[in-house]
C-alpha cells in the first residue's frame, strides 16, 4: 500500500461514524447468525458498535458490528490472531471466537446501505479496570500477562498484520498532520518536542529492533479485574488495535497508562517494567528508548483524541477522556532527566519482586 492510501485509509477509519442498529436489529443478527436468542445491552465503543449479548440460560457473548469502513483482513487478522493465542497458551484469559452457524470466524450484514462484518466472542467476567488504582503487585501482574501474550504471539503473522494503523507508534511521525487542533500553545510546545525527540532519536532504533504482532492496547479499560480479588486480572479485551510493530512499543502503550500523578511519574511503572521483564527479557536498547517511547503514546492519544472531537462533538468526553491526565503526565516526564530514568528501568529488572524507591 502507497504512503498516499494509507493516509487515505487511515483518515477514512478515523472520520466514519460508527455502526448505529437498534437493539432489535441486532438481537435478530444473533439469532440470524449464530441461532442464539439472547437480549442486548450497548456498549461503549469508538469505532464499531459492541453489544453485551445476554442469553436465558445464563450464556453472555459480546456481539461486534464493525466500521463499515474496516477491512475483511483485518478482522480476519483479530480472529486469527486470538486462536493463535488459545493454542499457544489457553490460559491466558482473552475471548473466544464463536463461530457462525456456517462455521465461519464472522459473518456480513448490510445497514443503511453499508455492508458491515459481525463476530461473536466470548464474554469474561470482571470488573474493568477503570476505577482500580493498580498498586506494585497488580501492575506487576499486568506486565506478566502483556508478556506472556506477546510470547504466545511470537511466530504469528498474517497479510493484515502490516495495514495501516494510525495507533501504531512506528508511524507517529504522520501524527504531525493533526498538530493544529491541540489547542493550547503551551501543550502544542510540549507535543512537538516530544515528537521530535521520536523522529530523531527513536524511530531510527526502532528499525532495528524485533518485531512481532502485538496487543497494543493495554489500557485500563481493555482490562478486567475479579471482582472478588481485585489484585487479579480475569481478563484482557480488544484486540483492534493488533498490529505488527517494534515488541517493547507494547510495554511503552501499557505503561503510558500506569504513570504516577506527581513529581514520580516512573513510580507506578517499574512493577509493571519488572514483570514484563521477569518473562520477556528487554534488550538494553529496548531500555534506553522506552521513556520515550512513553512519552510518544501520550502526544498520540492527545492528538488522535483533539482530531476526533472535533469531528464528533457529540462524542467529545469520551474521546478526550485521557486528555487531561495525558497532558500532566507529559509534562512530569519532561522534568525526569533521561539517564535517571534509565536507571530507575535497569535497576527495575534487575530486581524484578522489588518496588524501587
Amino acid at each position: 500500500m502507497s504512503m498516499d492510501s494509507s493516509a487515505n485509509f487511515i483518515k477514512k477509519i478515523l472520520t466514519t461514524t460508527p455502526p448505529a442498529l437498534a437493539a432489535a436489529e441486532a438481537e435478530k443478527i444473533a439469532r440470524d447468525l449464530y441461532g442464539i436468542d439472547g437480549a442486548v445491552q450497548p456498549l461503549v465503543s469508538e469505532r464499531d458498535q459492541n453489544f453485551k449479548l445476554r442469553c436465558p440460560d445464563g450464556g453472555r457473548y459480546v456481539l461486534k458490528i464493525s466500521n463499515h469502513a474496516e477491512q475483511i483482513e483485518v478482522i480476519d487478522f483479530q480472529n486469527q490472531a486470538l486462536l493463535h493465542v488459545a493454542s499457544r497458551d489457553p490460559a491466558i484469559p482473552l475471548p473466544r471466537v464463536i463461530p457462525t452457524l456456517a462455521g465461519a470466524l464472522h459473518g456480513r450484514i448490510r445497514h443503511d446501505g453499508q455492508m458491515h462484518c459481525v463476530r461473536l466472542l466470548s464474554w469474561l467476567d470482571g470488573k474493568v479496570m477503570h476505577a482500580t488504582a493498580a498498586g506494585p503487585a497488580l501492575a506487576r501482574d499486568m506486565g506478566r500477562l502483556l508478556a506472556r501474550l506477546g510470547v504466545a504471539l511470537q511466530g504469528f503473522d498474517h497479510p493484515g498484520s502490516s495495514l495501516p494503523l494510525l495507533w501504531d507508534m512506528k508511524r507517529a511521525a504522520s501524527l504531525a498532520d493533526f498538530m493544529g487542533y491541540v489547542e493550547e500553545a503551551g501543550l502544542r510546545r510540549m507535543v512537538e518536542e516530544t515528537l521530535a525527540t521520536f523522529v530523531t532519536r527513536v524511530k531510527p532504533v526502532l528499525e532495528r529492533l524485533r518485531s512481532q504482532v502485538i496487543h497494543n492496547d493495554m489500557n485500563p479499560g481493555n482490562l478486567l479485574i475479579d471482582s472478588e480479588g481485585p489484585e487479579r486480572i480475569s481478563g484482557l479485551i480488544d484486540f483492534g488495535d493488533l498490529t505488527k510493530s517494534p515488541l517493547v512499543i507494547d510495554l511503552a502503550v501499557a505503561a503510558a497508562y500506569q504513570l504516577s500523578p506527581g513529581d514520580d511519574p516512573l513510580a507506578g511503572v517499574l512493577p509493571m517494567i519488572a514483570g514484563y521483564h521477569g518473562i520477556e527479557p528487554l534488550q538494553p536498547v529496548e531500555m534506553e528508548i522506552l521513556t520515550d517511547l512513553i512519552r510518544t503514546r501520550l502526544i498520540t492519544s492527545l492528538l488522535i483524541g483533539s482530531y476526533r472531537a472535533t469531528l464528533f462533538p457529540e462524542n467529545r468526553e469520551y474521546l478526550l477522556i485521557s486528555h487531561q491526565s495525558a497532558k500532566n503526565f507529559l509534562q512530569n516526564l519532561s522534568h525526569l532527566p533521561a539517564d535517571a530514568a534509565l536507571d530507575r528501568i535497569r535497576a527495575a529488572c534487575l530486581k524484578p519482586w522489588v518496588e524501587t524507591p
